[in-house]
C-alpha cells in the first residue's frame, strides 16, 4: 500500500492509516472515528460541556462544535446536540 492511495487522519495523537473511506453509515459512538471522502478522521474529545455533550474533533482539532453523537451517513457528516442537528458543510457546521 502506497501512502497516496491511503487516507490519513489523526485521532488521540496517533495517525491512522485506512485505504477506504468509512462504510455509508457509521456512528460514533459506538464507533471510534469516521474517515470522511477526503480522509479527514473525526471523533468525539475528552471534553465535554454541561450537557454531557463531547467535543467534536477534526483530525485531533476541535471543530468549536459539541456533540453527543456523530453520523456519518451517505457520505455526509452530521452532529446531534442540544442545540439540535448540525451537517458538515466542508469548512464549518450549519
Amino acid at each position: 500500500m502506497e501512502l497516496k492511495d491511503s487516507f490519513v487522519g489523526k485521532v488521540y495523537g496517533e495517525r491512522y492509516y485506512r485505504e477506504r473511506k468509512t462504510e455509508s453509515y457509521v456512528e460514533i459512538p459506538p464507533a471510534l472515528l469516521i474517515t470522511d471522502e477526503r480522509g479527514d478522521a473525526w471523533t468525539l474529545g475528552a471534553r465535554y460541556n454541561d450537557d454531557f455533550e463531547f467535543t467534536v474533533l477534526r483530525n485531533d482539532i476541535w471543530t468549536g462544535e459539541f456533540a453527543s453523537r456523530i453520523e456519518y451517513r451517505g457520505g455526509r457528516l452530521r452532529i446531534f446536540g442540544k442545540a439540535g442537528t448540525r451537517t458538515w458543510s466542508g469548512r464549518s457546521f450549519v
